[in-house]
């Protein structure tokens, strides 16, 4: 018997000598993948080569993927649990203060979980009260453990956001937080470009957002790569509590949930990133802001953009963002977008023989480091700065001469400053480039895709409409110019 329980003790040891190597084999081999991505991410990528950025995106892609599968056993991952998890957190909300009477939260269609309205509410009148208390703000992150790291971390000193994502993941791992039933209520994904595949963001072109999205994924792969240096390598105590919990899918869900639900309250003297329970709830429509924090009462305040009938869903709005940002930072395209946009990248070549004063006069409006020009969806799309460009650009010698004397050539931003000559050229040579831009857009067809290709082919659609809205507009411009050749 004695022999068998020493086998069995040895056995137990050697096993054990085994797993630890296993799994030093398997750090390393992380590590390793992490400086790969660390090296890509820093690699500098200029503007307007989204092949060589496509390129790139696909070589820290592969790696994730590799760093994804090693660290899956610290990854949880639960799959529909959200509603398990609603009254605790309805309780929760009114017993720390919160004040929503006649609201319910509910599944909507097309939108997911949202408000809907039990009563009557008129325009203007109260909805929702959040107590300061139930607020998750980058102030709590700063009082808590996490400041040790954040007095010696440059980037964390410099951006609020991702102090909040990291404290979000700090008390995620901590079954005793206050905010454990809002975290446990939150998404277990989201529909961020960060969760898109390689064959997903491919079908962004010609879109100029794909550009943004590789720009977007390769910062928070950069992200991940520097904390999980930091995390193993400083011997901070609170870092040691993140080792077993900060892996690249957490990170994407932590940096997700800021980016979605992100708020920015005035708390005393300075402006305070949070998150802010059950407002966030509210989905997004036009109107006009109607949420903001009564430093008085010490809670936010939710009130009725318009009139809510029961059983009506409850929206605010989120602000005058083009689609483009509410597809990369929100995961949701708002075709009635009434303040949307498209970018149009514009510069003047190297190659051009008037260059130099050409980009001598876009100086003095302040115009010169721009790359990326707006058409807007609106009457007249061309935004102020654009309308600029478009003249200097296509300028001879002798007007660029006329123009640069002026200390400040305003009139070059201001409807028919220009002179006819020089707009019948501008608006002729924005036509020909919204054209080309246009044809780039093929349809995607009707068929039934997923969230994400659905968010894409909506995306394109508007950025489609608002070419085909310029084009009109410009050719009206064109018809009406006497110097101008008939489009």
């Amino acid at each position: 018997m004695g022999r068998k329980l020493q086998s069995k003790q040895m056995s137990k040891k050697r096993n054990q000598k085994e797993g630890n190597k296993f799994i030093q084999q398997k750090r390393k081999e992380l590590s390793n993948l992490v400086d790969k991505v660390l090296k890509l991410t820093s690699i500098f990528q200029a503007t307007g080569t989204v092949t060589k950025s496509w390129e790139h995106h696909l070589q820290i892609e592969a790696i994730i993927k590799e760093i994804i599968n090693i660290e899956a056993p610290l990854t949880k991952n639960e799959q529909s649990q959200r509603k398990l998890y609603l009254e605790k957190y309805v309780r929760w909300l009114h017993d720390n203060g919160a004040q929503f009477d006649g609201v319910d939260i509910c599944d909507f269609d097309g939108y997911e979980l949202g408000l809907k309205a039990t009563k009557e509410f008129t325009e203007g009148s109260l909805i929702l009260t959040v107590p300061h208390k139930v607020i998750m703000s980058e102030r709590d992150a700063r009082d808590s453990d996490l400041s040790t790291f954040i007095k010696i971390d440059p980037l964390l000193q410099n951006m609020p956001n991702i102090t909040l994502a990291l404290f979000l993941l700090l008390e995620k791992s901590n079954p005793d937080s206050f905010w454990k039933p809002y975290i446990d209520f939150l998404p277990e994904k989201y529909s961020t470009v960060l969760y898109f595949t390689s064959e997903e963001l491919a079908e962004l072109r010609p879109s100029p957002v794909l550009e943004s999205s590789l720009k977007l994924y390769n910062s928070i792969a950069r992200q991940y790569a520097y904390f999980y240096n930091k995390i193993h390598t400083l011997d901070v105590p609170v870092l040691h509590n993140l080792k077993e919990i900060f892996t690249f899918e957490n990170y994407r869900w932590a940096v997700s949930t800021v980016m979605t639900r992100l708020n920015n309250i005035q708390l005393e003297d300075r402006p305070t990133t949070a998150f802010i329970p059950l407002w966030d709830m509210c989905n997004h429509e036009h109107g006009k802001i109607t949420t903001d924090y009564n430093k008085e009462l010490n809670r936010g305040e939710c009130y009725a953009l318009r009139d809510f009938q029961p059983d009506d869903q409850i929206f605010i709005f989120y602000g005058a963002r083009p689609n483009a940002d509410l597809f990369l930072h929100n995961g949701f395209v708002y075709p009635q977008n009434q303040h949307d946009s498209l970018s149009l990248a514009l510069g003047v070549s190297s190659g051009d023989p008037l260059r130099e004063a050409k980009l001598g006069l876009l100086t003095k409006l302040g115009l010169a480091g721009i790359t990326h020009y707006n058409l807007y969806k609106t009457s007249n799309p061309i935004s102020a700065e654009l309308l600029a460009f478009i003249r200097i650009f296509n300028m001879n010698q002798e007007e660029l001469t006329e123009w640069s004397a002026q200390s400040v050539p305003g009139e070059l931003v201001s409807a028919g400053g220009a002179g006819a000559a020089v707009d019948a050229r501008a608006y002729a040579y924005l036509l020909t480039r919204c054209r080309l831009v246009r044809a780039a857009y093929k349809d995607a067809g009707d068929a039934d895709t997923s969230l994400h290709r659905n968010n894409i082919k909506l995306l394109k659609k508007c950025e489609v409409q608002i070419l085909d809205n310029a084009i009109e507009y410009l050719r009206n411009v064109l018809e009406k110019l006497p110097t101008a050749e008939k489009p």
